[in-house]
């Protein structure tokens, strides 16, 4: 009995950390640094991102990470101000 029940909460425990994993965005802003953000989908893409091997440029070009709110997470650590965020977006939508 003990053992079943054991089984069942840790096939719960992996269900949710994967459920975690499909529905947040894992930015790193350095080796040892990252954050968090909700994803619009539950998706694995781009689950993992890497903003010190990104330019911002690139970066705010991916529209799931940029409507997660990505350029406001890089405002707020100092990556960009939001004149020159608000420049980059300008100059994206153009583009498209």
């Amino acid at each position: 009995m003990y053992k079943r029940l054991k089984q069942y909460v840790l096939i719960a425990l992996a269900g949710g950390a994967f459920y975690y994993l499909l529905s947040h965005h894992f930015i790193f802003l350095s080796l040892t640094e990252f954050e968090t953000l909700i994803k619009t989908q539950l998706t694995l893409r781009t689950s993992f991102y890497s903003l010190y091997q990104h330019a911002p440029e690139e970066t705010l070009r991916n529209n799931r990470l940029r409507d997660a709110g990505i350029g406001e997470l890089m405002v707020e650590k100092g990556m960009l101000t939001k004149e020159k965020l608000h420049a980059i977006l300008a100059k994206i939508d153009e583009q498209q």
